[in-house]
C-alpha cells in the first residue's frame, strides 16, 4: 500500500469524476479539511502531495484539476491557519507553479488564494527557513511583475494588471511585511505602486481619498474594470503602506520613492512629488509625520551646498512648502531646528543671486522658474512653520530668532555674503509671512497670554530700523509692522461706547508704543528722509493708534503736535517736506475723529485742510486727486519743486483739546468734567509730565485683581459669629509667622532632651 493512501485518498476524492464539473466536491473536501485541522502533523504530507499534483497537472495542462487544487488550498487555509507554518512554503511553491501557466484564469484564482493566505500569515518562518523566505520574495516579485504587464490585448493586459495590485495589496495588509527584512520586501511592492501613481492623470493624495476597493472581487467578468481601478488601488496600498510604519521604517519606505524621481527625473514639474508626498503626510501615523520633514531636509542638505539651482532642489522645497503649509500639526518638530535649517537654506540660494518675487514668464528659462520655486518656496516654508503652535512662547520665538537676524545694530556692509540691506530685505519678507499667522490678539483673554499673538516686546530690539540709513529698509520694516499691528487689532475695541476702552495697560506695551513715537521723531528729521518714508510713516502712526483705541489716541496727540512743532520752528528745513509733515497732523487727527465719530472734530479739520489747499500748503501726497500724478516720485526736490509756500496755518491745540475732553468718546466715567483727559493731551511730548503719564496708563484695570492676590489671613476671627469684630480680618504679620516658625523650630530640636528628663 502507498505510504500516503489516507490523505491522498481524501484529496484526490475531492477532484470532480466527471469532466466539466466546477470546483471540488463539498462533502469530500468538509472531510479533508477535518482530518488536517484534527490531525495537524498530516499538513506537511497534505502539502507535499498538492505540490506534486500539481506540478504534474501543469505539466499536462489539466486546468480544471489546477482550479480544484486552488479552492482545496484556500479551504484548508481557512480551516488550519493555525498551523499555516506547516503546509506555508508549499502553499507558495503551487501558487507560483500555477502563475507560470499565463492562465489569466488560473492567475486570477491564484490570486484569490493569496490574499486568503496573507491574511493569515503572520511571517514567523521568513527569515529562519532560508527556502521559504526566497521562493515567498520570488512569489511577491511575480505578483509586482504583473503590475505593469503590456500584453497586446488591452483588456488582458489591464486584468493582470488588477491581479498584480490585488495582491500588493494583500502582502502590504500582511502582517509578514515587517517579519522579516521589511527592507527587501519593500523593495519588491513599491516600484509598481509609484510607476502607476506616476503615470496616472489624477493626484496621488486625490486618489487615495476615493473609496476603497475590495481586492476579493475577481478581475473576471468584473464590468466596473478600467485604468482608474489600478490608480486607486495603488494609491490605497501606499496609504495601508505608511499608515503601518514607524520610526525608521519611514525612511526606508521613502527611499525607493527617492530613487524612482531620481532614476526617471520625475522631480520637474513637482506636481507629482507633491501629491505622492501629501498621501505619505496624511497616511503617517501623527507622532511620525514630523520625520518627513525631516528626511526631505537630509536630501535638501548635499544639493544647497554645491549653491546649484536644480529641478530636484526647487521640487524638494516645494514638497517643505506644501507640508508646512498643510494645516497638519507635525507633533514632535524641532521648531527652531527647522526654523534655522530653512532660513539658512534661503540664504544659500541668494548667493550671487536676487530675490524672485515674481513669478518668471516661459521665455526666462527653466531656471528662473527653480529660482522662484526655491526663494518662494523658502519662505512660505518659514510662514507655514509659525502657523502650527506646538508649545507655549513659540510665536515669539519664531519671530524673536527673525528679528535677530534682521542685525538692527550692525555696521557691516554684508552678512552671510549678501549685501546688508538684501539681507535684510529676505528676512523681513520671512517675518511678514510669520505676522501673516497672527491671530486676533483682541479675541484673547486679556489676562492671560495668548499663544496665537506675537508680543509687542519682541519688536523691541528691531525698531531702530525705521532710522536705518537704507531708505528701503526702512519703508519696508515699518510695513511689516504696521501689517502686524493692523492683525492685532481687534474691530470690537474701537466701537464707539459712551467711555473708553483702555488697552494700554502692560508696562511693556508702554515702553513699546513710547519707543515708537522717539523713533518717529529722529526719522523725521534724517536728511534722508523722503516721500515713500513719510507715507510709510503716517500707516504706522495710524495702526498704532488704532491698535490701542482711546489710549493710542490719546497717548499719541503730544507726538503730533511735536511733530507740528518741528514744521512750526522750521527744524524741518524743506517746504516740500514741511508740507508734507504738517499734512500728516491733520491727516492723523482726520483718522482719529473718523475712528471715534467726532463729527465737530471732522468740521474743523475739513475747514483747516480746505483752506491750505486753496492757498498751496498742502503736500500732494494725501489729495487722492493728485496722488497718482506723483506717485513714482520719491524725493522731495522733485516733488512741486516750483512751490515755495511755506505752511503757516496749523491746528489749534486748544480747539482740539476742547472738542475731545467734550464731545469724543475719550473720557472715563469718572473724570466728569473731562479735566484728567484735557492735562493729558495739553502736556508737551517729552517733557517730565510726559514720561510721568506712564503709570497712569499701567494702573488702570477692567476689573478688581485684589480679589484674586494671595494673602494670609484666618478664616474667621473665632467661633462667636455674633461677635462685634467679625467683619475685621485677623491677618498675620510675616514678622510673627517667622518668630513662631522659629520657636517651633527650636522646640523641635531640644524635644529629646526635654523628653529625657
Amino acid at each position: 500500500m502507498h505510504l500516503y493512501v489516507k490523505h491522498a485518498t481524501l484529496i484526490n476524492n475531492c477532484y470532480p469524476e466527471k469532466e466539466g464539473e466546477k470546483g471540488p466536491r463539498s462533502s469530500e473536501l468538509s472531510y479533508l479539511t477535518f482530518y488536517a485541522s484534527s490531525r495537524p502533523v498530516k499538513l506537511t504530507k497534505v502539502g507535499i502531495y498538492l505540490e506534486n499534483k500539481v506540478k504534474r497537472d501543469v505539466a499536462k495542462s489539466r486546468k480544471q484539476n489546477n482550479q480544484v487544487s486552488l479552492e482545496i488550498i484556500k479551504a484548508l487555509i481557512q480551516s488550519c491557519h493555525r498551523d499555516l507554518n506547516l503546509f506555508s512554503k508549499y502553499v507558495v511553491k503551487i501558487l507560483t507553479l500555477i502563475l507560470g501557466t499565463q492562465d489569466l484564469d488560473l492567475m486570477d484564482l491564484s490570486c484569490d488564494t493569496f490574499i486568503v493566505f496573507c491574511s493569515y500569515h503572520d511571517g514567523s518562518t521568513l527569515g529562519v527557513d532560508a527556502e521559504f523566505t526566497s521562493d515567498f520574495e520570488a512569489l511577491v516579485q511575480k505578483f509586482a511583475d504583473l503590475c505593469n504587464n503590456n500584453n497586446s490585448d488591452a483588456s488582458v493586459s489591464l486584468s493582470m494588471q488588477y491581479i498584480g495590485h490585488r495582491a500588493i495589496q494583500a502582502t502590504i495588509s500582511s502582517q509578514a511585511l515587517h517579519a522579516s527584512n521589511f527592507k527587501v520586501q519593500l523593495g519588491l511592492i513599491m516600484p509598481p505602486l509609484v510607476i502607476t501613481l506616476s503615470t496616472s492623470s489624477t493626484s496621488a493624495n486625490v486618489l487615495a481619498k476615493n473609496d476603497s476597493i475590495d481586492i476579493r472581487q475577481s478581475s473576471l467578468n468584473n464590468n466596473k474594470l478600467e485604468r482608474g481601478v489600478l490608480d486607486v488601488l495603488a494609491a490605497k496600498s501606499a496609504n495601508i503602506l505608511f499608515s503601518q510604519l514607524n520610526g525608521s521604517a519611514v525612511r526606508t519606505a521613502l527611499s525607493p520613492l527617492f530613487s524612482y524621481m531620481d532614476n526617471k527625473k520625475k522631480w520637474w514639474p513637482p506636481n507629482f512629488a507633491v501629491s505622492v508626498m501629501e498621501l505619505v503626510l496624511d497616511a503617517l501615523q501623527p507622532q511620525n509625520r514630523y520625520l518627513l520633514v525631516s528626511e526631505v531636509l537630509q536630501q535638501l542638505e548635499p544639493l544647497a551646498k554645491d549653491n546649484t539651482v536644480s529641478e530636484k532642489l526647487a521640487s524638494l522645497v516645494s514638497i517643505l512648502d506644501t507640508i508646512l503649509n498643510a494645516n497638519i500639526p507635525l507633533v514632535g518638530i524641532s521648531v527652531l531646528e527647522v526654523l534655522n535649517s530653512l532660513f539658512n537654506h534661503l540664504i544659500t540660494a541668494l548667493q550671487g543671486r536676487s530675490f524672485r518675487s515674481e513669478q518668471p514668464s516661459e521665455s526666462d528659462g527653466p531656471e528662473a522658474m527653480f529660482e522662484y520655486a526655491i526663494h518662494q518656496g523658502l519662505a512660505h516654508s518659514i510662514g507655514g512653520l509659525a502657523s502650527q503652535t506646538y508649545y507655549q512662547n513659540q510665536l515669539n520665538d519664531v519671530t524673536g530668532y527673525i528679528i535677530a537676524k534682521l542685525r538692527a545694530g550692525t555696521t557691516l556692509n554684508q552678512v552671510d555674503g549678501l549685501q546688508i540691506h538684501e539681507y535684510r530685505q529676505v528676512a523681513l519678507i520671512c517675518l511678514d509671512l510669520i505676522v501673516s499667522t497672527t491671530k486676533d490678539a483682541g479675541a484673547e483673554d486679556e489676562y492671560e497670554s495668548s499663544e496665537g499673538s506675537i508680543s509687542l516686546s519682541s519688536w523691541l530690539p528691531a525698531i531702530s530700523l525705521l532710522t536705518d540709513r537704507v531708505p528701503e529698509t526702512r519703508v519696508e520694516f515699518a510695513q511689516t509692522l504696521t501689517r502686524y499691528l493692523e492683525a492685532t487689532t481687534n474691530e470690537a475695541d474701537l466701537i464707539p461706547e459712551p467711555f473708553p476702552k483702555h488697552l494700554l495697560k502692560q508696562h511693556s506695551d508702554v515702553k513699546f508704543v513710547d519707543y515708537v513715537h522717539q523713533t518717529i521723531i529722529d526719522w523725521v528729521q534724517m536728511p534722508s528722509c523722503n516721500v515713500g518714508d513719510v507715507g510709510a510713516m503716517y500707516t504706522l502712526l495710524c495702526a498704532l493708534t488704532r491698535r490701542f483705541g482711546a489710549d493710542g489716541s490719546i497717548r499719541t496727540v503730544p507726538l503730533v503736535f511735536k511733530l507740528q512743532s518741528l514744521v512750526k520752528q522750521s527744524t524741518i528745513k524743506q517746504t516740500s517736506r514741511q508740507r508734507a509733515i504738517a499734512a500728516v497732523t491733520v491727516e492723523w487727527f482726520g483718522m482719529v475723529a473718523h475712528m471715534h465719530q467726532i463729527s465737530p472734530l471732522q468740521d474743523y479739520l475739513k475747514g483747516l485742510k480746505d483752506d491750505r489747499v486753496a492757498h498751496k500748503e498742502y503736500s500732494p501726497i494725501f489729495l487722492p486727486e493728485i496722488a497718482p500724478t506723483v506717485d513714482h516720485i520719491n524725493q522731495f526736490e522733485d516733488l512741486e519743486p516750483e512751490n515755495t509756500t511755506v505752511v503757516d496755518k496749523f491746528i489749534d491745540r486748544h480747539v482740539v483739546v476742547e472738542i475731545l475732553s467734550k464731545d469724543g468718546p475719550l473720557r472715563d466715567e469718572e473724570d466728569t468734567h473731562g479735566l484728567d483727559l484735557e492735562s493729558k493731551l495739553y502736556v508737551e511730548w517729552g517733557s517730565e509730565a510726559f514720561v510721568n503719564q506712564e503709570r497712569s496708563f499701567r494702573i488702570r484695570a477692567s476689573r478688581d485683581l485684589d480679589d484674586v492676590k494671595p494673602k494670609l489671613v484666618t478664616p474667621w476671627t473665632g467661633a462667636d459669629f455674633d461677635s462685634p469684630d467679625q467683619s475685621q480680618k485677623n491677618t498675620i504679620k510675616v514678622e510673627n509667622l517667622k518668630e513662631a516658625l522659629g520657636n517651633f523650630h527650636l522646640i523641635f530640636c531640644l524635644w529629646p532632651l526635654i523628653y529625657s528628663t
